[in-house]
């Protein structure tokens, strides 16, 4: 038995302080959902917002958009990628998506989707001010004009752009706002009209309230988990449950998992979890930045990680205890010595939502 908890109660608060926040600059929230919904269960997280004052979702892939659709989501929805394929386009206009429009050929496909089925669509122009991904470069507006120019079923309503370091050094968001404000002027004085403007997500919601222009995108800041100062007070949200199959004794000197990496210091009484890495317990994004700065930071990480105590602990019973071994595919093995514990009762393990398997059970309490 495994399933994710998600507690309705912190996580409400948090949706409630951040819209509050936002209205307060002057600005709507559009709540990201990718991810399963930051691995919340993309409709299920999707009602809670709707019920507490979001009135706008975005997601990043048409299957997203779908998924919420068919779940009896009819709130507006835009859809962040730009898409060149021509059937998912059609279904797009078919379920009313706000898409994105960031090449020609995105712009062409769209159009073209739209005008089979005699209907207009309403989109959002992306920008690439520096991320390097999705968007139209903003050095040549004018050649941007004559694509927008040539869309016929389309509405365009919106502008934004994604911020590459909005974590990191505050100039980099700076020039990145600059230029998106200068190529989104350059379009209105050609005549557009964008009634929703936005470059904020989690991390320039909560460092840059004046970029806030009039919307701003959050979805890891719901969960309370941000690589910033968390200035708003939000509480993490979720964990995983699962419980003791297994119970035994083990002598002293007695390995644990593979590699041999751990040898009991004395008699020990652990206790088998059935979660693992499979489930996206244990998972940790790979250092893949490769900057001389950024191996001189996981340099640090690792001397760090090495001198203070690196374990892994979870709570059986109301008591933390400590993960003996590696994370193995299938389960963990903790520390029971001290606790009194059977097989079949609850354990609690602290996770990353988004990173847990979406096959497994998501629970709100």
């Amino acid at each position: 038995m495994k399933k994710l908890i998600i507690q309705k109660k912190p996580l409400t608060e948090n949706i409630q302080k951040i819209v509050s926040h936002a209205q307060k600059g002057g600005a709507q929230v559009i709540a990201m959902l990718k991810g399963n919904g930051y691995g919340l269960g993309i409709c299920e997280f999707a009602r809670l917002l709707l019920q507490n004052g979001v009135k706008l979702l975005a997601v990043s892939e048409f299957c997203e958009a779908k998924q919420l659709r068919d779940g009896g989501i009819d709130a507006e929805i835009i859809l962040l990628s730009p898409m060149c394929d021509l059937r998912e386009a059609e279904e797009a206009v078919r379920l009313g998506i706000i898409c994105a429009v960031g090449s020609e050929e995105s712009a062409l496909v769209l159009d073209l989707a739209a005008s089979q089925q005699n209907r207009r669509v309403r989109a959002h122009v992306c920008l690439d001010t520096g991320f390097g991904r999705f968007g139209f470069l903003p050095h040549d507006m004018a050649a941007v004009e004559q694509v927008l120019a040539q869309m016929k079923n389309v509405d365009v309503e919106g502008v934004f752009t994604h911020l590459s370091d909005a974590f990191g050094k505050e100039e980099h968001s700076r020039a990145q706002f600059a230029l998106f404000q200068r190529a989104a002027a350059e379009l209105e004085q050609a005549g557009y009209v964008f009634k929703i403007k936005h470059i904020c997500n989690s991390c320039a919601f909560l460092r840059f309230p004046d970029m806030y222009l009039n919307a701003v995108r959050v979805g890891s800041a719901f969960l309370g988990r941000l690589p910033v100062r968390n200035t708003l007070g939000l509480e993490k949200i979720a964990y995983l449950e699962s419980c003791i199959c297994e119970k035994k004794t083990l002598p002293k000197g007695h390995n644990i998992g593979y590699a041999n990496t751990y040898r009991t210091k004395r008699e020990t009484t652990i206790a088998v979890i059935p979660v693992g890495y499979k489930d996206g317990f244990g998972v940790q994004k790979s250092n893949d930045a490769f900057r001389f700065l950024d191996i001189l930071r996981y340099i640090y990480a690792d001397v760090m990680a090495f001198v203070r105590d690196n374990a892994i602990y979870v709570t059986v019973n109301g008591k933390r205890c400590r993960l003996l071994g590696r994370v193995s595919m299938f389960n963990v093995i903790a520390d029971i010595t001290d606790v009194e514990a059977e097989v079949g009762d609850p354990v609690r393990l602290e996770c990353n939502p988004i990173l847990i398997d979406s096959a497994i059970e998501r629970e709100y309490i």
